[in-house]
């Protein structure tokens, strides 16, 4: 499984520039890294859920399997069941975010 990565400045561009995009939140509290309108749009694009259920979220939704997912947690441990089944669902532009939250925070105070 070859999983392609975002990092802080590829993310934040997804999120200012309300990029569509489906994004599977892990628990990541994103909310308070943005303001209000790019909290609309988080609000807009992200889903929950065990792999299965965010799979046929996704499904249920009827895009392209081009269009592009995102996943984020906290310390990327946790994405590779997600990317698995979205994968084995034929989506073929899924995301992580390199080292969850927790990267984007590293790499964001870096710079």
């Amino acid at each position: 499984m070859d999983i392609s990565q975002l990092g802080f400045f590829q993310f934040n561009n997804l999120i200012k520039g309300r990029i569509p995009m489906i994004l599977v939140n892990l628990g990541v509290d994103l909310k308070s890294q943005y303001g209000h309108i790019e909290g609309l749009h988080l609000d807009n694009c992200q889903i929950s859920g065990s792999p299965e259920e965010v799979a046929t979220q996704v499904s249920d939704k009827k895009l392209p399997a081009h269009y592009p997912i995102v996943i984020i947690d906290q310390n990327g441990t946790s994405y590779a069941p997600f990317v698995q089944v979205l994968e084995a669902k034929g989506f073929n532009n899924v995301y992580t975010v390199k080292d969850g939250l927790a990267g984007i925070e590293k790499e964001k105070n870096q710079n």
